[in-house]
């Protein structure tokens, strides 16, 4: 599934954050990593610091690898890329392929000559690739390599188009031993105060119709989650009432998940994507790993 990850750097302990993720990711998978820099404004002055910096990166994640029960000579590439780091990122990514981008969306906090997490939000928006997010350091696991990703949480909606992120975090629990949660939000019946609609309806009925929603709600997660028991996954099915983005994030930072996968979808180009709105709001807040993945046209 991801056998070339791509983790762009700028040279900041913040961009760093993304490490024992990728080397996790990289063993578990077996995959191929490309570290990239981008040098700019004048690549010539700064390539070869970019390129030592990279360098030093790599010796030390070869070294963690093993770790992380990888297998030896992980293959790991460093390239220095020049230009507009949106534009080159995403250009690299093509070019070489990459299944999977690990970004922090933290970098730089001012200075230096390009700001990561300025970076990550715009490739974030243009990429028809999976893309995790990294918005906080790992510092209580990595010492130990536990796992990172032991309980994955994947909000649905009924949709189609939501649906498409299950490949991926069943994917991501076959490979770590994750949990999956499958999450749904409904939005409960309420009696409005004041006007017709549904002030005529008893209260009895109001707590039928709710009971019914969540209810409807749990079977859909059931369906969902069957397929994924029967290929060994542990899975686990909740059901909660109120605002989707509010809700997954309180359920999240309540229940000791580990990641967030979410899907979005949108039109390829660096000014044109278009983000589901509960992914766009869990994306700008909360502190864990999300993995987004550009859900295909229906």
């Amino acid at each position: 599934m991801y056998e070339r990850i791509m983790v762009p750097l700028d040279g900041s302990n913040a961009a760093e954050v993304v490490l024992p993720y990728v080397e996790e990711l990289a063993s578990k998978f077996e995959s191929e990593i490309l570290l990239v820099s981008v040098a700019e404004p004048k690549p010539t002055e700064t390539d070869h610091l970019f390129r030592a910096y990279l360098q030093s990166i790599r010796s030390r994640m070869e070294t963690e690898l093993g770790d992380w029960g990888a297998k030896a000579k992980t293959q790991i590439n460093v390239e220095v890329l020049s230009g507009k780091p949106a534009n080159e990122i995403l250009r690299c990514a093509e070019e070489n392929k990459v299944n999977l981008l690990v970004m922090a969306s933290r970098g730089r906090s001012g200075e230096g000559p390009w700001l990561l997490g300025n970076i990550a939000a715009k490739v974030l928006r243009a990429t028809s690739q999976p893309v995790l997010l990294i918005r906080s350091e790992a510092s209580e696991k990595k010492p130990e390599h536990k796992s990172l990703f032991s309980r994955i949480l994947v909000p649905l909606d009924g949709s189609k188009v939501a649906e498409q992120i299950i490949p991926h975090a069943g994917g991501l629990a076959k490979r770590t031993g994750g949990e999956l949660i499958l999450l749904q939000a409904f939005q409960k019946v309420e009696r409005e105060v004041s006007g017709e609609g549904f002030g005529a309806i008893t209260e009895e009925a109001l707590i039928q119709e709710n009971k019914r929603r969540g209810e409807e709600a749990m079977a859909y997660l059931k369906t969902m989650g069957n397929p994924l028991r029967e290929k060994a996954l542990t899975v686990s099915e909740v059901v909660v009432s109120g605002d989707p983005a509010e809700k997954i994030l309180e359920y999240a930072e309540s229940n000791a998940v580990d990641i967030i996968t979410m899907p979005t979808h949108g039109r390829s180009g660096i000014k044109r994507w278009v983000f589901g709105s509960v992914t766009d709001k869990v994306l700008h807040a909360g502190d864990m790993p999300i993995l987004v993945v550009r859900a295909r046209e229906q």
